[in-house]
């Protein structure tokens, strides 16, 4: 605890303490049901403004790997390196990876998220078809 903090908690100790003496025990009360109800409300303050934080954090998080996989995919476009199944698993593992973040995403933040459809999977099925 800081000094400050230390002060303050004094000064409505003895602020309650004094009202007591001169006012009597309701005048107190109503004192301290002021002095808790700022502390909620400074509480709910600092959760709301975490809470958002982490929020935007874990979206950063989820764009880097996004872009990240977009990376690997344009690398494994390139035509000295398609085909290659080490970039492929590489590029299967980071969609995984994403899906478990986006997973993660819809059930425990109210942040929108966009669902983008699988199209190499359909490519990759029509070529084998063929």
């Amino acid at each position: 605890m800081t000094l400050i903090n230390i002060i303050v908690m004094l000064s409505v100790v003895l602020n309650g303490g004094l009202l007591i003496y001169l006012f009597g025990a309701l005048p107190f009360f109503l004192f301290f049901s002021v002095v808790i109800n700022f502390a909620f409300i400074a509480y709910a303050v600092y959760a709301a403004r975490l809470n958002a934080k982490l929020e935007q954090d874990l979206q950063e998080i989820y764009d880097q790997i996004d872009d990240f996989t977009n990376h690997i995919e344009n690398l494994h476009s390139l035509e000295m390196y398609y085909g290659d199944q080490n970039l492929q698993n590489l590029i299967d593992h980071s969609r995984q990876l994403i899906n478990s973040i986006v997973d993660f995403q819809v059930e425990y933040s109210q942040a929108e998220v966009e669902i983008e459809p699988d199209t190499d999977k359909e490519e990759e099925t029509t070529e084998t078809e063929e």
